[in-house]
């Protein structure tokens, strides 16, 4: 079997937000595949509402899973963690959020999945910690690499500090 490449953000910004991240990256190696790279934490300043600053990284994961059972388990661990998702519309601080990225170069929309992420190059809190993990990759749909999605992104909205790398 051959193996596909995944991409995931993940953010957290209540409670140990490093503890967060780390079993995140634990329980991903476990149930979905082998974790090739891991992307410095930045932190960014809340998108959307007021709140404390997310922890954020990017994942580079290869697996022999199907896209929607990629998104299923990655679901159930953010509820694994504590993530109680919002009913309703807009954004709330949470323990931690699994963005599926993407999935090989699937270009998908479905009622539970859509591929690539729908919103990921409007948000450099998702663009600037995958641009850390020295991928070649390129938007399926924009055919678009990082850096210019990047220089096109126009999210004035978050600040972005890299603090550290991430714990191996």
């Amino acid at each position: 079997m051959i193996a596909h490449q995944v991409i995931f953000s993940i953010g957290t910004n209540i409670g140990d937000r490093l503890a967060y991240l780390q079993e995140a990256v634990f329980a991903i190696q476990k149930q979905i595949g082998t974790v090739k790279q891991v992307s410095a934490i930045f932190e960014t300043s809340s998108w959307g509402f007021n709140s404390m600053a997310f922890y954020n990284i990017a994942l580079l994961v290869d697996t022999l899973l199907h896209p929607t059972d990629v998104l299923e388990i990655a679901l159930s661990i953010e509820k694994e963690l504590g993530r109680k998702r919002k009913e309703g519309v807009g954004y709330e601080a949470r323990p931690i959020d699994i963005d599926l990225i993407s999935y090989d170069d699937l270009v998908l929309a479905s009622e539970k999945l859509t591929l690539p992420h729908p919103l990921m190059h409007k948000r450099k809190f998702v663009l600037i910690p995958m641009l850390d993990l020295e991928i070649n990759w390129k938007h399926p749909i924009l055919g678009k690499t990082l850096v210019e999605l990047l220089e096109l992104c126009g999210d004035d909205e978050a600040e972005i500090l890299r603090i550290t790398p991430f714990p191996r």
